[in-house]
């Protein structure tokens, strides 16, 4: 039981690094959803049947937490495949972005059924 803590601790210490991103709030922050699953898994023993499990765990969330891949590997350009920067990107994914959006969709949609075609008489 003290290693499946001791693991479970390490684990949470290094989530700590990791900040939430308010602009993804109600389960869509990648942090948040890391947190509860890390939770739940401690809350139903898991971290003691598998160590060796919870150690790569561990090693790959470091490498996350710590930009090992961003920092290694440098980018030339600021944009990316969609040509937006990595803020606009932010921007684009937060919740209020995507409320907007599904409400100009659901007027544009609203529109298209509004000039749908009467029924010809025969």
């Amino acid at each position: 039981m003290a290693a499946a803590a001791g693991n479970y601790k390490r684990i949470l210490q290094l989530l700590e690094k990791w900040p939430l991103d308010k602009n993804k709030a109600g389960g869509r922050d990648l942090g948040e959803y890391l947190r509860t699953y890390i939770n739940r898994a401690y809350k139903e023993n898991k971290f003691e049947t598998n160590y060796k499990y919870w150690d790569k765990q561990y090693l790959a969330l470091e490498k996350l937490v710590n930009n090992d891949h961003k920092n290694k590997y440098k980018r030339l350009l600021s944009s990316s495949a969609t040509g937006l920067t990595a803020e606009q990107c932010n921007i684009a994914l937060s919740n209020e972005f995507l409320e907007e959006l599904e409400k100009e969709e659901q007027s544009i949609f609203r529109k298209l059924i509004s000039l749908k075609p009467e029924k010809e008489e025969k």
